[in-house]
């Protein structure tokens, strides 16, 4: 594919993603919608009353906009120049301006006639609303005129990014409105979003236009002969656009009169909606993009590009547009109760609106097809043939209306609508051709053919999987999503699989860049492979010769050496020693490259002198100047003194072991101890920062986060609605907080990081299989716990922790850890033991039988093969498909119940859920405070008043901190993960990894974070925080080592 060809589909695929941002931002509202409305009086009135204004725009100024005013001003560019394309433009929108005002005002006069043309099935009540409604919402149509004015200029100027992500603002603004202040304010506020939401697209876009060398200012000469052109270019385009609001119009009518009334009404709009946001984010897409181009070559010494651009635009959107309507017709029902089906939207709504989406799927071949077409005519400033087929559909949709509204009811209103655009499409497709004989030839036919088979084999793979899911996952959240989600994928990939075979050229062009992708990330392997230098494997050594190096200027060897001497020379002289004589040297040669020895001989300087930074040269000077032994230095001790010998020994290596001694102590002491702990490591840290003796690592985004969010937590603390009793709670967690600083600063090298992972590994086993005991001789548990009355489960074991869910959240560190350690030491013992270390870690998190650790544990490997090891992929997907054969029945029977959301914990959690967005809807600016959800929680639920915390972090936060420390918290989590990924190509292959594995495991955490407070344990708040500071200090260390290695 051509450069040019490259930054086409780039600049597609980018347009592509800014409007499905904002087509699922609209989905969002529309979910917000029907749980707060369903199909109720309000939601009809809403509805008809939001639809009269938009129909009266597009019937006078889209048309205007889109077809006349965009093709003149592209002339006038080309021909005149920016200045008088700009001066143009000046007067269009100040004479659309003084005509949607005008409008405006006749429509608030007027808006129960209006009501009654477009619902005359309504009662008095919800007609009355509804006038009241549209009142509020007819100033949008003065806003939504300069939007689309200023889209137009824009995309004119080659910009489209800005022009597409217009509907991202206003879908955002009805979003926030839905989840802050629907319940206080009601539909009336609703509808203020609304007209809020619609200015916000034209304020928005004035930066662009002014980079762009734009300023509007008014002017009033309308005596232009370039207004002149789009008026006379105008009117039957006008009259043409009129076809999609006129058709809906008909369809509302008849559907108010239908026995489900306002029901009827609010379903079909639902419909409606869904599917113009789902087709809609491709059709307009390539539209808003190829009608520019399609203006600049409309000239006869371009016909040949012109009907070739129709043909490629065409075929490209057919690709996406058969499979697409095709899927939309067999899960329109899913695809319905997963987006609408809560609060007050019904199962009977569910039936209303999915029967209507079934039908207007069938006509999305012809809204694509009608849309390109009409953008070609218009980009000829031929008005007149869209105009015909205009007519044609209306008629056609108001005869099939009548005619299908008895025997189909709502659905053959549906049909109607999709029928009229298929004859719509079919009348344009005629004349277009007639012009442009390129647009239509053999290979076309035949490419359509192909994907029309694609589809239809790839609508057995969907009723099959569909049909197979739906009975087995309920009727829950994520059941929903799998049930419509797998379906979905399936048939992605059987049409794309065929639509290779098959030789379709655009399948070709998709895997083509999953090829290139692919390439990339292969070329990057091989960059990382060429800074590997080979090291020469050192000699092996016995076990009691690298013990008694280790000990060799220890006073304790000294007094202790006839001693070993004796109790050794009986040992060597024994069989026993003999036979394990070669084990001794494998584990000797491991245990020696892993860096801990060397971290204990080399680390450990006992000559170290400190000269430098003030505090030092102080101290110096005074134990000099204490005694005279001191200033003679006549004794070793007086000699240590005027070395600082306290501070020699108290130094940065010292930091290491006390780092080391925390993570050991992690899941044994209690929380005071553990404080202390880190509270001691903390002054010596501060100690040995001021002396200038650890070399502080450069400030990233985490740290600044850091900082940001300590501040927020500090606030929440002294906010709190459980003062003073949040004082102690910050106390500890802000200690706990600080070893981030203290991991992340004194980790320096490869020997003490290893040293540090190795003594968490090491505690992580010795848990691990404490907790294989447990579940052994089956410890006695709380009913809660096990939930006999959903699984059969005898006991889950909970190692040191008291609460099988934190060891799992802790197991998942460990096992992620192990992992990485497994693939970054280059020798076979090391490997056998970190194996042996993860195989046993898995066995514990089996004995918690903690669904969501064993998810996280899934995940993060998922994500550690996928930046790492890729050739494990299908060791992976067998994996997955042996464990049902494999894990016991009742850990698989948790698996399965945590997509289903049938069993009583799960029951439970959601109740707290909705407590929780509760509170967040009252508390979302500054939150209640830290740890009083407890005293909070009562006033906001019946169901469950006993709870502790919301059972999800990122809830949790948001509720206790508000909306700022909950953005600061996931700005720190994305900044440390980015950090985490760009360092794996600036790093050695071992620290690519192992800083997977940190990804992998840090991501799996979180995930089981969804599903509980991983925080409401101190002890895996420490490990939180120590985590992300051994995190950063292995992208420190994998950097300076690539850098040394290169």
């Amino acid at each position: 594919m051509s450069q040019k060809g490259n930054q086409a589909v780039k600049a597609v695929s980018f347009m592509m993603m800014i409007t499905l941002t904002g087509k699922v931002l609209g989905l969002v509202r529309e979910q917000f919608l029907a749980a707060n409305y369903g199909l109720g009086m309000e939601a009809s009135a809403f509805m008809v009353a939001s639809r009269i204004p938009r129909t009266f725009f597009d019937a006078v100024f889209a048309s205007a906009i889109s077809a006349s005013f965009i093709p003149i001003f592209n002339e006038y560019l080309k021909k005149k120049g920016k200045d008088e394309a700009f001066l143009l433009a000046n007067r269009f929108i100040t004479l659309i301006a003084t005509v949607t005002v005008i409008m405006m005002f006749l429509g608030m006069v007027f808006s129960k006639e209006f009501v009654w043309l477009f619902a005359n099935g309504f009662d008095a009540n919800t007609a009355e609303l509804s006038a009241s409604l549209s009142r509020l919402l007819f100033p949008t149509i003065l806003f939504t005129a300069i939007a689309f004015s200023f889209v137009g200029i824009l995309q004119s100027l080659d910009e489209f990014n800005i022009p597409a992500a217009i509907s991202v603002a206003s879908n955002a603004i009805i979003i926030l409105y839905f989840i802050f202040f629907n319940e206080k304010f009601g539909i009336y506020g609703l509808t203020s979003a609304f007209l809020i939401g619609w200015a916000m697209q034209a304020f928005i876009q004035i930066p662009s236009l002014q980079r762009k060398g734009y300023w509007y200012r008014p002017n009033f000469h309308f005596r232009d002969a370039g207004l002149k052109k789009i008026g006379r270019l105008m009117l039957p385009v006008m009259i043409s656009t009129w076809v999609q609001p006129i058709n809906f119009m008909i369809n509302c009518r008849f559907a108010s009169q239908l026995h489900a009334g306002k029901q009827g009404v609010a379903a079909l709009e639902y419909a409606n909606n869904l599917y113009t946001i789902i087709v809609g984010v491709f059709v307009l897409a390539i539209a808003n993009l190829i009608f520019p181009r399609l203006s600049r070559i409309s000239g006869e010494e371009d016909r040949l590009e012109f009907g070739t651009t129709v043909k490629v635009t065409l075929r490209s959107m057919m690709f996406l547009l058969v499979p697409m309507m095709v899927g939309m017709m067999a899960l329109s029902r899913p695809l319905v109760a997963l987006i609408y089906e809560r609060g007050d939207f019904g199962a009977d709504g569910t039936l209303l609106t999915s029967t209507a989406l079934f039908f207007f799927s069938l006509g999305v071949l012809g809204y694509g097809v009608q849309t390109i077409l009409s953008r070609a005519f218009y980009a000829n400033q031929d008005g007149k043939t869209p105009f015909y087929s205009g007519i044609v559909s209306v008629v056609t949709n108001a005869v099939l209306c009548g005619l299908l509204i008895e025997p189909m009811g709502l659905g053959g209103l549906a049909l109607s609508a999709a029928v009229s655009s298929l004859v719509s499409a079919a009348v344009l497709m005629g004349p277009a051709v007639k012009r442009y004989p390129e647009i239509i030839d053999k290979k076309l036919i035949i490419s359509i053919g192909k994907m029309a088979i694609c589809a239809a084999v790839m609508l057995l793979f969907v009723l099959g999987s569909f049909r197979i899911l739906e009975p087995r996952m309920g009727t829950g959240l994520l059941g929903r999503i799998v049930v419509l989600g797998i379906p979905t994928g399936i048939g992605v990939v059987a049409y794309m699989a065929l639509a290779f075979l098959l030789g379709i050229e655009e399948a070709k062009i998709v895997f083509s860049a999953i090829a290139k992708l692919k390439n990339l990330g292969t070329r990057m392997n091989a960059v990382d492979e060429t800074g590997k230098k080979m090291r020469k494997q050192r000699g092996y050594i016995r076990m009691l010769h690298g013990i008694s190096w280790w000990l060799e200027d220890s006073f304790c060897f000294r007094v202790l050496e006839k001693i070993i001497t004796t109790i050794v020379r009986i040992w060597m002289g024994s069989l026993t020693y003999a036979c394990y004589r070669v084990i001794c040297h494998g584990v000797g040669n491991a245990f020696y490259q892993s860096g801990i020895l060397g971290f204990l001989r080399r680390n450990w300087d006992g000559a170290l002198k400190v000269w430098h930074g003030i505090f030092p040269r102080t101290w110096h000077r005074l134990t000099i100047l204490s005694s005279k032994a001191v200033k003679e230095r006549r004794n070793p001790l007086a000699g240590a003194m005027a070395e600082s010998f306290v501070l020699r020994v108290f130094n940065q290596n010292f930091i290491i072991l006390c780092l080391c001694a925390i993570v050991f102590a992690i899941p044994i002491l209690p929380t005071m101890l553990l404080a202390l702990l880190c509270l001691g490591t903390l002054g010596l840290y501060a100690v040995n920062l001021f002396m200038g003796r650890i070399r502080v690592q450069r400030t990233s985004l985490v740290s600044v986060f850091m900082g940001l969010f300590g501040i927020c937590f500090i606030y929440g603390s002294f906010t709190s609605y459980h003062f003073p009793k949040a004082l102690q709670v910050m106390a500890i967690f802000l200690v706990f907080m600080s070893m981030f600083f203290v991991a992340k600063d004194c980790i320096d090298t490869e020997e003490k990081l290893d040293f540090v992972i190795f003594v968490l590994i090491s505690t992580g086993v010795l848990i691990a299989l404490y907790a294989v005991y447990q579940y052994i001789v089956g410890v006695e548990m709380d009913a809660a716990w096990v939930d006999a009355e959903s699984f059969n489960i005898r006991t889950r074991a909970y190692g040191t922790f008291n609460n099988p869910n934190v060891l799992g959240e802790y197991l998942i560190i460990i096992g992620s850890l192990a992992a990485g350690m497994l693939w970054k030491v280059r020798n076979w013992f090391g490997r056998l033991f970190y194996a042996g270390c993860f195989g046993a870690i898995c066995l514990g998190l089996l004995a918690t039988n903690s669904r969501g650790a064993m998810l996280g544990l899934m995940f993060s490997a998922g994500l550690f093969v996928l930046l790492a090891e890729r050739r494990l992929i299908p060791l992976g997907i067998a994996a997955i498909g042996a464990m049902p054969f494999v894990l016991p029945a009742s850990l698989w029977a948790r698996l399965v119940s945590s997509l289903t959301m049938n069993d009583s914990s799960s029951l439970y959690r959601l109740s707290i859920y909705r407590a929780g967005f509760d509170m967040i809807q009252h508390y979302w600016a500054t939150g209640i405070g830290v740890d009083a959800f407890n005293q909070i929680y009562p006033l906001f639920s019946y169901e469950a008043a006993n709870a502790y915390h919301v059972h999800n972090l990122f809830l949790q936060e948001f509720i206790e901190l508000g909306f700022y420390g909950f953005a600061i918290l996931l700005f720190l989590l994305i900044f440390f993960f980015q950090k985490l990924y760009s360092a794996m190509n600036k790093a050695p292959r071992r620290f690519h990894m192992l800083l997977a594995a940190f990804f992998g495991g840090f991501a799996g955490l979180l995930l089981q974070g969804m599903t509980d407070h991983i925080w409401f344990d101190y002890s895996i708040v420490l490990l939180f925080w120590c985590f992300i500071g051994i995190g950063m200090a292995s992208v420190r260390v994998g950097e300076k080592q690539w850098q040394k290695e290169k």
